[in-house]
């Protein structure tokens, strides 16, 4: 049995022999998760599963540029095409309705 720690999305990030801060959960040592951790995890399912996990931070990430540039006047809002107005806009629209909740 060995000790893991898992990052945001239940993924495997650390293993320890011994309980550590925020690597106190046992596991088998026959599980096929830690073994493809320990084996890389490198196989193309796990490596598309990796940069799928990344898409919405990178979506905020671009959000926020998009926000930025249009701030400091380096692009007009209306310099994008009807429908990225459209969607950035709704995005705009719902983030305001989550801050008041």
């Amino acid at each position: 049995m060995r000790y893991v720690n898992r990052d945001e999305t239940g993924g495997i990030i650390a293993v320890f022999a011994e309980p550590q801060y925020n690597g106190e959960e046992l596991i088998g040592m026959q599980e096929p998760e830690l073994l493809a951790f320990v084996a890389g995890n490198d196989s193309e399912a796990t490596l598309r599963s990796d940069l799928a996990g990344t898409d919405a931070d990178l979506l905020r990430i671009v959000e926020d540029l998009v926000n930025v540039l249009i701030d400091r006047n380096l692009i007009l809002l209306t310099d994008f095409p009807e429908g990225a107005r459209a969607k950035l806009l709704k995005r705009q629209a719902i983030r305001e309705k989550l801050q008041n909740f």
